[in-house]
């Protein structure tokens, strides 16, 4: 049996131009009676690509309407979020829009397949839109991989994402690891190890292959001394790995002295964590 594709059935959920027999209307609607989908999954808006769409749509006009849904007199997008904040940028007063009939569970995979499909997701993105996805309709993963289009496996290797640490998840919402270097961390002990790890392989810039490998020696290469850790400097290293989003290693002797490392892979974590403590 041949498998159904990435959101097949569904295209005139999310499509600009609606079937003939679906619910629909074109209206122009004033921008401070739309607000934004709250069942979008993507969580992060680049306020300077809205600037350059604002620029583009100034210039050759808004190609395509948005597209809402109105419920409790009220309307809510369903695909064009980007282009209806851009246009806040213009000031404009209303907006082309499509307004379709659907019900919750047609919006809420409307909007995750839509950004799946246009690669606005990164992987723990998709993952909550998942499993808000499942909580909200009472689905079973299987049910969610059928009304997606999406292989079982996929969708259940996405939703494993969410067992990582939070610091590990922000790595990859950051684009330090990929999703494929990140799954083989779920087999480590303990979220302390993973934290680790993922450390060693953004330091090394491990490959995939690479970090399978790292997973499977991690315990056979630790020294005794380094398996065993005093308590409560595990909870103060916990704590401010959770505090920072990032791994931070406390390290001291016996007389006192000491230091407290605070990782970072690029400017821009090192930027939020100097304001984080500067309090800027």
């Amino acid at each position: 049996m041949k498998r159904k594709v990435l959101g097949k059935g569904i295209e005139a959920i999310i499509s600009n131009r609606a079937p003939e027999n679906s619910a629909k209307t074109l209206a122009e609607i004033n921008i401070e009676d739309i607000y934004p989908n709250p069942f979008q999954p993507r969580k992060v808006f680049d306020p300077e690509k809205i600037k350059e769409l604002a620029l583009s749509i100034n210039e050759a006009g808004m190609i395509q309407p948005v597209v809402v849904y109105r419920k409790d007199d009220k309307y809510f997008l369903l695909v064009g979020e980007r282009r209806w904040r851009a246009v806040q940028h213009l000031k404009w007063e209303t907006i082309p829009a499509l307004v379709k009939d659907l019900s919750i569970d047609e919006i809420m995979i409307g909007t995750l397949v839509e950004n799946i499909q246009r690669e606005n997701l990164n992987a723990i993105e998709i993952a909550e839109g998942v499993e808000l996805l499942m909580k909200k309709n009472d689905f079973t993963q299987e049910k969610a991989s059928e009304k997606l289009g999406m292989n079982r496996v996929t969708l259940t290797n996405y939703l494993r994402l969410l067992k990582l640490p939070p610091a590990i998840k922000q790595g990859i919402m950051n684009g330090d690891l990929s999703p494929g270097h990140a799954r083989p961390l779920l087999s480590l002990n303990n979220p302390d190890d993973m934290l680790r790890a993922f450390s060693t392989i953004v330091d090394r810039k491990l490959s995939v292959r690479q970090s399978e490998a790292l997973m499977k020696s991690f315990y056979k290469t630790r020294s005794p001394s380094s398996r065993i850790k005093d308590p409560d400097q595990q909870k103060i290293e916990t704590k401010l790995t959770r505090f920072f989003s990032t791994k931070v290693n406390l390290l001291y002797s016996k007389s006192g002295k000491g230091k407290i490392e605070i990782h970072f892979s690029k400017l821009d974590e090192f930027e939020r964590i100097y304001n984080m403590i500067c309090k800027e």
